[in-house]
């Protein structure tokens, strides 16, 4: 029997994160959504359901933001706050282009696009114990 190694944090962390261009031009590293910031979108969104979705991301999409962008983005690092400090950037810096491209890149990053959902979905009805039941 062999014994497998440890996976450290580090190559733990290689699979979690990727650089991006984005509609700028600026190159940012962006990570997975953690699932600690998956239950605050959750809390945010409601439990609604797929179709309705696009209405609620439209109505919450400041808080969405809020939580996606300064814990999402890896470098540079992004605030909340007004910042004088030249290594990070406030989320109001940011164009609103990049913003958007940020959060669809994090969410097809994590596997959360629309596309990845359904797929997951059809998966899960073909599934043999879905249909056993």
């Amino acid at each position: 029997m062999s014994k497998k190694k440890i996976t450290s944090p580090k190559e733990y962390l290689k699979g979690q994160r990727k650089k991006i261009t984005l509609p700028s031009g600026a190159v940012f590293e962006i990570r997975k959504l953690s699932p600690i910031a998956f239950g605050e979108i959750l809390k945010i969104t409601g439990p609604e359901t797929a179709r309705d979705m696009d209405d609620v991301i439209r109505d919450k999409i400041v808080d969405i933001m809020k939580v996606i962008v300064p814990r999402c983005v890896v470098k540079p690092k992004i605030t909340l706050e007004e910042t004088d400090d030249e290594d990070k950037l406030s989320l109001e810096d940011l164009e609103m282009q990049d913003v958007f491209a940020l959060l669809d890149e994090v969410y097809a990053f994590s596997g959360l696009s629309t596309e990845d959902t359904e797929e997951r979905k059809s998966f899960r009805e073909d599934s043999p114990s879905a249909t056993s039941s």
